[in-house]
């Protein structure tokens, strides 16, 4: 017999919570369980962009300078809301926040749609008046090899900035030249990070836009939510950098937690 008193004390296990996976594991995994979610905000926003891109797409069918930059601004302003429901949507995934999809775009929607106006429709302005330039080089037929690159480098500067600038407005509440404030910083503060997100949008939407109506279907399977997971998967190692998003959905569920456990306490009566 040992002479050692007993203990009811557990021996520590040493567990700790299994890494979270990165890269293509990462990507389907998210597919495995939100691409449901993912499709559904994606089809919303391609509904929110229809009217504006439709007079854009007008504008340029018949020559109009004026309809396709005021169908990109039409398109930004509407659309606006839905691309930030999208976001937010994309953003809770990556968090692996909890949540009824339904209930929480609803609730996202209400709370950002009249901050995501502006972005929007700056956003818009910007499409529909580089679309028309680039239009316009390709018809003159004698545009330098400089003018293109200039054309091709301003594509890639407002398509990473407006990456940083939309992907705040689910995240903070902050006036517009703040969230254009961060968006510079962020854009050079993390450079790799924008430079590969800018590229991957430049792409996807310079081949879908350059190739309609053949990539309607494109557009149906994929839409919005194939390049917004992707280049937030890219962006949200800085953006958790900078807002603390882990930290502050840690401390959030240990609250909730903790309050859990205080409402299922036993209450005791005396008579």
């Amino acid at each position: 017999m040992s002479n050692q008193p007993e203990t009811n004390e557990m021996p520590a296990t040493g567990y700790t919570p299994a890494p979270r996976k990165v890269g293509l594991p990462r990507f389907f995994e998210l597919l495995g369980r939100d691409l449901w979610a993912f499709y559904r905000a994606s089809f919303l926003c391609l509904l929110g962009f229809l009217p504006g891109t439709a007079l854009a797409v007008f504008g340029q069918m018949g020559g109009s300078a004026l309809l396709t930059v005021l169908g990109g601004l039409l398109g930004g302003l509407i659309g606006g809301p839905f691309l930030s429901g999208m976001i937010d949507t994309t953003l809770r995934a990556l968090r692996d926040e909890p949540g009824y999809w339904w209930h929480t775009y609803k609730r996202a929607w209400k709370q950002n749609w009249k901050q995501s106006l502006l972005p929007g429709a700056l956003l818009g302005l910007f499409v529909g008046s580089w679309s028309w330039m680039l239009r316009a080089q390709a018809a003159a037929g004698n545009t330098s090899t400089m003018m293109w690159v200039a054309s091709l480098a301003g594509i890639f500067v407002c398509t990473g900035f407006f990456s940083w600038l939309l992907a705040q407005v689910p995240l903070v509440d902050l006036p517009l030249p703040q969230l254009a404030k961060n968006a510079g910083l962020m854009f050079f503060g993390f450079f790799p990070r924008t430079l590969a997100a800018a590229l991957l949008l430049a792409v996807y939407w310079g081949l879908t836009l350059l190739y309609l109506p053949f990539t309607i279907i494109t557009l149906l399977a994929f839409g919005f939510w194939l390049p917004v997971v992707i280049a937030l998967m890219i962006l949200y190692p800085g953006l958790d950098k900078v807002f603390k998003l882990e930290e502050t959905l840690s401390a959030r569920r240990d609250a909730e937690i903790e309050e859990r456990i205080a409402e299922s306490q036993p209450t005791f009566h005396n008579k």
